[in-house]
């Protein structure tokens, strides 16, 4: 090593063309790498999707949601099947594990579900689809005064126009229901000309069809028979002739109004009070989203210019959200980079801390060539990735040319300093990296929504970590050999006074203070021990006792607000529309308010996106629910936070106090946007419906008693009432069957299709049933006249009519029962999910299960994922300790040395909890993150700092001499590496961004947790050190009776022995 090093030393036009290869190559690379907002991932969800026309939820179930559970159960590779069974439709949500062939999982299940013979007739064939991996790129709504029709019509229009541009592949419309030509019948008219339904049915059929007829083959000429008969508009259609009564050509004209309309199902959008329509672009793994995203705002700029009547708004634009957090990690990049400069400068030498400074791009180009080689994006995890890593590459940098400069101040020549200082530290650097890298392995064995984000982290973290080892053996001792620091040429005096001041501070403190403290240390190894052990057991009481608050995902405050309105089922759109828009005004009136106080009068609302009916999700991860008259929501789009003095959460308080209560209402809840989902999720289940129901009421009155959260919502949502009809008598004596009767109830009040056109894009059916002013009351049902073996008599003499409520929706999970109970926190900064989900379990176990033995339950949600995270770190967390410690344990070749190296970890929580606590944060999943980045830069200090612990005994110094010796050599380089993190973190610390929210959490970890890793190896592992020599002593004198001295029982002396072995 020594010769390879000296070859790049002594010819650095070497590392500087390696150095040079790493940057073009790494900035080409990176040019090309891909933004997307998550990392790429395989599909992992399979639907299947079946539509049974007219059926309930409980019929749905039985006859099409069993029976394909059933045939699909022990597929091999289905991790987790859900379902919902809702009016007319059937989706079951399959999850495959994730090492499995997701297309094998498919063709098997496409081939268990072709095996089932017994769907009724009527049920159209189940779809099958493997979810494709969508992001959001940007939403927007297109309004103004014109028709719902014309708003569809340059939907469609500019769904084409977008998908036709190179990059741009998937765009979703939203804000309108399907259309369909409605034959409404007449009863009085069909009565009138003894017709049926299926009369009309017959007549759609036959003669609405384009059929070939053959060939003519005459001398001259061939011809094709052909007749174009089929018609696509609702005057066509109303021409077709049924049959001919008394001389009398009846055509469907003269029994019912034909007409193209909207379908009778709430699905309205408007943008800021303006009737509207949403559309959603999407990037695939294949596309950028920042490319996706820019062609779509540059389609609107023209749109919005050429069209007066209809102008296009960004709601969302995500690539906005990926831009602010490069230009974030940019701005405190370069901030950081400057502020790394400045302190090295003001401590070294600035052509050395230049060259200290410049392995961060280095590293990066390095990380870039490879991202770019194996697929990995830019995207809001491997942005996380560098935000972490750049504490230990300064920190490896600080000690390798610190080393180097302390060697040539100490009378070495240039060259012999860059190398020996070099290969002094390179054993324990080269060891801390190895340590760090397998640490961050972790990621790579993470199960849950964790392991298909994180892996990305890893590799970023990885990937530079590699490059940095490179550029610290080979660029790095070359550069600072060469460089002015090494050969005397002096900086600028003023610059030299201003040095010389800085450094003169820091041996103040070294002398003054550190000093004395390390002799104390030293004298009282025991009491300096028990002092960070009683404060270790201070800060976790602290967390036990909520004082240190703690969660899975951190509380951070979107920049929306979603309102839900719900009524009981139902009630009337009418009802609906109107308490939305007075939410939406009150909410207006009030905006006025608030901004005139907090805001300087700028609007703090950016807009309001309205819906009527179900919102539609922009992304493809929420499930469908039936669509509902009595839903309505409002998405109230904030200012960005950084341009507002008031929070979130402080503006919902307000909007909700505005609002009030409303007059039956049964649900209003104000939820902020969070990117995490919802905290509390628990699942019931069980195959005894009645049980499981009463235990549902059960736990969402304790769960109501507790005050500790909001919005607590059930999937066991009581649906629209019914009307239960049951035969008389009269009906069984006349030897008739329910089937025969509501066959011809259903025609008429629910309709059937006759036929499907393809009239452009859209597929439009044809329906036909009774006329709304035949079918809008109970007492037009028992007045229908049904036919039966040619006699008519009213449904109301046949069967008995009984009013009740039935269920919305039937989930199952994993082939029984379920009901999920979701809910949010009441005070998310100050309460624990984890906390609040346990107190549910444990109450499940002793007052629901003693009373219900067949409940069982489940956690889901975002508890479910962190536990199945914590799973997989059972299993993968033991071998990458083992790594760790068997990397450490052949650096020093002794058992207690590495011991000493880890115990020094779980005291760095110390400085993360109170640093939390300080910035009232609170600990999180990203904290611990920032923990791993910490461990990685405390496992570097400490292994250098005993490396020259044992030179300094080979040396031939005394025990408690090396160790001082040890101390005061490492003091410079070890503050200077906490120093130039902390305040290149700074800033992000500081930042007000919702972007660097995410960040701040991993910022505090690693520089409050830098603090307490300064005193832990410049206090703590001397103390330990001198503890684990009198350990050895006792151990000597048990075993082998010697008495040996403090230096004799150290590892580094008994090994100079096997050294001179040649």
């Amino acid at each position: 090593m020594r010769d390879f090093i000296k070859y790049f030393v002594k010819y650095p036009v070497s590392a500087n063309v390696i150095m040079i290869l790493i940057i073009i190559f790494g900035s080409m690379s990176l040019f090309n790498l891909r933004k997307t907002f998550f990392p790429e991932r395989s599909a992992k969800i399979i639907f299947v999707n079946s539509v049974l026309p007219g059926a309930s939820p409980l019929e749905i179930e039985q006859m099409v949601t069993l029976k394909i559970e059933d045939n699909i159960d022990g597929i091999t590779g289905i991790k987790k099947i859900t379902s919902k069974s809702l009016e007319n439709t059937s989706t079951i949500i399959v999850e495959i594990e994730n090492d499995v062939n997701n297309q094998l999982v498919v063709q098997d299940i496409k081939n268990a579900i072709d095996r089932i013979n017994s769907f009724p007739d009527d049920m159209e064939s189940p779809s099958i689809s493997l979810m494709e991996d969508l992001n959001p790129a940007i939403s927007f709504a297109i309004n103004g005064d014109v028709s719902l029709s014309q708003l569809k019509k340059t939907a469609e229009e500019i769904e084409d126009d977008l998908k036709a541009m190179k990059g741009i592949s998937k765009v979703r419309i939203s804000g309108y229901p399907s259309e369909e030509i409605e034959i409404s019948v007449r009863e009085n008219d069909i009565k009138k000309f003894e017709l049926s339904f299926q009369d009309i049915n017959n007549a759609i059929n036959s003669e609405n069809i384009d059929i070939t007829g053959g060939t003519i083959r005459s001398k001259d000429e061939n011809f094709k028979i052909r007749s174009n008969n089929k018609k696509y508009t609702a005057n066509e259609i109303s021409e077709i002739v049924i049959k001919k009564v008394n001389e009398r050509i009846i055509k469907i004209k003269d029994i019912a109004t034909v007409q193209r309309i909207w379908q009778d199902i709430p699905n309205r959008k408007f943008y800021n009070n303006i009737p509207g329509v949403v559309i959603n672009v999407f990037n695939t793994n294949s596309e950028d989203i920042t490319i996706v995203a820019t062609k779509a705002r540059s389609y609107l700029e023209n749109f919005n210019k050429i069209n007066k009547n209809i102008k296009a708004d960004i709601i969302v634009d995500n690539s906005v959200i990926i831009e602010q957090r490069i230009a974030l990690l940019t701005k405190n990049g370069v901030i950081g980079f400057v502020l790394v400069l400045l302190v090295l400068t003001l401590f070294l030498h600035p052509s050395l801390a230049g060259w200290v400074a410049v392995a961060i791009p280095i590293s990066f180009s390095g990380m870039f060539i490879l991202a770019s080689l194996y697929g990995v994006t830019l995207n809001v995890i491997s942005l996380f990735g560098m935000i972490i890593v750049i504490g230990i590459l300064v920190d490896d940098g600080i000690i390798i040319g610190e080393n180097i400069y302390q060697r040539f101040e100490k009378g070495e020549d240039r060259i012999n300093a860059a190398i020996n200082g070099t290969l002094e530290v390179l054993p324990a650097v080269t060891s801390a990296i190895l340590t760090t890298i397998v640490a961050f392995s972790l990621f790579f064995m993470l199960e849950g929504i964790l392991g298909d984000f994180f892996p990305e982290m890893g590799f970023v973290v990885i990937g530079t970590l590699i490059f940095s080892l490179i550029e610290g053996i080979i660029i790095l001792p070359t550069h600072i050999a060469h460089s002015k620091a090494l050969r005397g040429v002096e900086p600028h005096y003023r610059l030299k006074k201003i040095i010389n001041k800085t450094t003169e501070t820091l041996d103040i403190i070294k002398n003054k203070f550190y000093a004395p403290l390390l002799r104390f240390t030293l004298k009282n190894p025991l009491t300096v021990i028990l002092i960070f052990v009683c404060s270790l057991i201070i800060t976790v009481s602290a967390m036990s006792a909520g004082l240190i608050k703690s969660t899975v995902f951190p509380n951070i405050e979107g920049e929306s607000i979603l309102v839900n309105l719900k009524f009981e089922p139902g009630s009337s759109e009418e009802k609906s529309i109107k308490w939305i828009n007075y939410v939406e005004n009150k909410i207006l009136e009030v905006n006025n308010k608030i901004s005139d106080e907090f805001n300087n009068g700028n609007s703090l609302i950016r807009a309001i996106e309205k819906t009527y009916g179900n919102n539609q999700a922009a992304d493809q991860w929420t499930l469908s629910t039936a669509q509902s008259s009595e839903k309505s929501y409002l998405n109230v789009l904030l200012i960005p936070s950084e341009e507002r003095s008031i929070g979130t959460s402080e503006i919902t308080k307000y909007f909700k106090e505005a609002v009030g209560e409303i007059p039956g209402a049964e649900s209003l809840s104000f939820d902020i946007e969070s990117p995490f989902g919802r905290p509390i999720s628990i699942a019931l289940y069980s195959q005894n419906n009645s049980e499981l129901l009463s235990a549902v009421k059960i736990l969402k009155d304790y769960m109501i008693s507790l005050n500790m959260m909001k919005n607590i919502e059930s999937s066991d949502q009581k649906g629209l009432k019914e009307l239960k009809l049951r035969l008389k008598n009269k009906a069984y004596q006349m030897n008739l069957s329910t089937a025969q009767i509501l066959s011809q109830v259903r025609n008429g009040f629910y309709g059937f299709e006759s036929q499907r056109l393809q009239i452009g894009t859209d597929e439009v059916k044809i329906w036909i049933r009774y006329d709304n002013r035949d079918r809008n009351s109970i007492y037009d049902l028992e007045n229908m006249r049904i036919k039966i073996m040619g006699n008519n008599y009213l449904v109301g003499d046949l069967v008995d009519i009984k009013i009740e409520r039935d269920l919305l929706s039937i989930d199952h999970l994993d082939g029984k029962r379920s009901v999920q109970i979701d809910a949010d926190l009441l005070n998310p900064k100050i309460d624990n999910p984890i906390t609040i989900a346990s107190n549910l379990e444990d109450f499940i176990n002793s007052n629901i299960k003693t009373i219900y033995p067949s409940i069982k339950h489940s956690v889901e949600g975002q508890i479910r994922s962190q536990a199945e995270t914590g799973n997989s770190l059972t299993f993968s967390g033991p071998i990458v300790l083992i790594l760790m410690l068997t990397i450490v344990l052949f650096t020093f070749r002794s058992i207690l040395q590495t011991f000493a190296v880890f115990v020094l970890i779980p005291f760095g929580f110390i400085g993360v909890g109170w640093g939390h606590f300080i910035h009232d944060f609170q600990l999180s999943m990203f904290s611990y993150f920032g923990m791993i980045a910490l461990i990685g830069i405390l496992v570097n200090d400490s292994l250098v700092f005993i490396s020259k612990f044992n030179k300094n005994l080979k040396d031939g110094l005394k025990f408690e001499d090396a160790l001082t010796a040890t101390g005061m050599s490492r003091f410079r380089p070890i503050i200077l590496t906490s120093i130039t993190t902390i305040v290149g973190l700074a800033p992000l610390i500081f930042e007000k961004q919702l972007q660097a929210q995410f960040l701040i959490p991993m910022a505090i970890a690693i520089a409050y947790g830098l603090v307490l890793a300064t005193l832990l190896t410049l206090v703590f592992l001397p103390a330990f050190l001198k503890v684990i020599n009198k350990i050895r002593y006792t151990k000597e004198w048990i075993f082998t009776g010697k008495s040996l001295n403090s230096e004799l029982r150290e590892p580094a002396i008994k090994e100079m022995e096997y050294e001179k072995i040649k």
